[in-house]
């Protein structure tokens, strides 16, 4: 419509500008190089304002003419890059389905159309790859890194091939120069994380995180459970070199971002402990036990107070399993407050349950202890065999240490960090444990004993008999037949029945 409307106003216009000529009756007179001119201003005028058209139209066409050279070629090298950009299309396609042969045939092309750009070198390194050519490759990846736009992309691909060879520290150079240039990259992240580790570099590792932590390449609490669970590291370290005040500190530090790590609340519990802080240590027992109960706590808590009385220790243990009643840990906790107190039967009860599901060798030796205590050290010589031949608890530290190498370290890093445990699952269930019956047969008191007055009298009945030259009947005796034996010798026969009944029911029990 508008276009319509110029059209129109344009037409009116130059209807106009011919009639305000045509309408002038003057004459125009002059001369011009030498040329006299005379005649009607109207039609001079007229002639004049077409020959300013005419020299701008051929002003335009000339231009067109003389642009024709620079069209032709710009046509030209679009055509060349929508070849090379369909190559490079159906390349990258190759590649994802794994046609080798076919990536390298557009890689080629795309290369020879598109010249030197970024995309033709990446997928000319991937089809090289893809082809077994290593050496090709390489040198694809190694040319992308001369171009700030392509290093990047270089870098990940030197990356990987170092990877794929095993060349793990060539690797490690790689990712880390990657990570310099884009610290938002998750898999430059995951890898200077990786092979950091491998080489016990917790310091760099701790730095690396808290980066990736400001980019949101990973979220908090994984990053501050990896960070807590490397300055552990570290304080073990620096501990075992003597520096305790160190290992101290940054124990300090690790609990602050994980005060249930398990490691961390052991170390510092202890070097409280060797500076004379005992309450302080149990006060970071406590709160470790309160998020995530473990073994280890328990052996260093009732360490602390190993010199207190009895009735004292086990008012402790008991406010320990309080903290975190619903564990398995918190029973183990009651079991051995009632052996200190020597309320073995209690001991019995609380270890039932656990000795019924998975039990593992210290549980076992805790119901030895009770057994013991309550029918002899023979009834609980049962429940330590069976302590003998029982999987040992398979958590990390169960035992009350955690001395790793820097390999088991690295592994408890990652896992903490990762999965917030302190090793994956074990492969294989812990065995069924004892049934309830079982628990209340091998628990319950032997039989008694014959009295030794009895004994004495079967005695000398026997000596009585054999003076008297009196035989015992063998087999079966008939009801009516007479006895030829007097009423000493019915009660001596049945003293020795009865005592050979408690025999084997003894023997039934052991």
């Amino acid at each position: 419509m508008i276009r319509i409307l110029i059209f129109l106003l344009g037409v009116i216009l130059l209807a106009g500008t011919i009639t305000y000529f045509a309408a002038l009756d003057s004459r125009i007179t002059g001369e011009a190089f030498g040329v006299k001119f005379d005649g009607p201003s109207g039609l001079i005028m007229g002639g004049l304002f077409a020959a300013f058209l005419i020299v701008i139209y051929l002003t335009h066409k000339a231009k067109d003419i003389m642009a024709l050279p620079g069209k032709i070629k710009a046509r030209d090298r679009q055509v060349k890059r929508d070849r090379g950009m369909a190559a490079l299309t159906r390349g990258l396609e190759a590649v994802a389905v794994g046609d080798a042969a076919d990536a390298s045939h557009h890689a080629k092309v795309a290369q020879r159309h598109l010249d030197d750009m970024a995309l033709t070198r990446l997928l000319s390194a991937q089809a090289a790859q893809m082809s077994g050519d290593e050496l090709a490759a390489t040198q694809s990846y190694t040319a992308m890194l001369e171009a700030p736009e392509t290093e990047f992309l270089g870098l990940k691909g030197l990356y990987l091939q170092a990877m794929a060879k095993g060349d793990r520290a060539t690797a490690r150079g790689h990712a880390e120069r990657a990570f310099r240039l884009r610290s938002n990259a998750k898999w430059a992240f995951d890898s200077v994380i990786e092979l950091g580790l491998e080489r016990g570099a917790w310091g760099e590792v701790r730095d690396v995180i808290a980066k990736g932590k400001r980019n949101n390449l990973t979220p908090a609490d994984k990053a501050d459970r990896g960070t807590a669970a490397l300055l552990t590291a570290d304080a073990f370290a620096v501990s075992a070199s003597g520096d305790k005040k160190t290992a101290l500190s940054e124990t300090e530090a690790a609990l602050k971002l994980a005060p249930s790590f398990a490691p961390a609340a052991v170390l510092a519990a202890r070097l409280y402990a060797e500076d004379g802080k005992t309450g302080k240590a149990a006060k970071v027992i406590e709160l470790a036990f309160t998020g995530a109960a473990h073994p280890a706590f328990i052996k260093i808590y009732d360490a602390l107070y190993k010199d207190e009385e009895p009735a004292r220790r086990a008012e402790r243990l008991q406010k320990l399993g309080a903290k975190n009643p619903t564990s398995r840990e918190a029973q183990l906790l009651a079991a051995r407050a009632h052996i200190l107190l020597e309320e073995w039967a209690s001991a019995i009860t609380k270890l039932e349950p656990l000795l019924t599901t998975a039990p593992t060798a210290p549980e076992y030796a805790l119901m030895a202890q009770a057994v013991a205590g309550l029918n002899g050290e023979a009834a609980g010589r049962v429940w330590l065999e069976r302590a003998a031949s029982a999987p040992l608890d398979p958590r990390p530290g169960a035992d009350g240490e955690f001395h790793f190498t820097r390999e088991g370290w690295a592994r408890l890093v990652d896992e903490y960090m990762n999965h917030a445990r302190l090793s994956p699952p074990p492969l294989e269930d812990i065995a069924a444990g004892v049934s309830a019956e079982e628990i209340r047969l091998l628990t319950a008191p032997p039989p008694p004993d014959a009295p030794p007055e009895e004994a004495s009298a079967g005695v000398a009945a026997d000596d009585e008999q054999a003076d008297d030259g009196a035989i015992e009947p063998k087999g079966p005796v008939a009801k009516d037949a007479p006895s030829i034996v007097d009423d000493d010798d019915d009660e001596h026969i049945h003293n020795d029945e009865e005592a050979e009944r408690v025999a084997a029911a003894a023997r039934e029990v052991s």
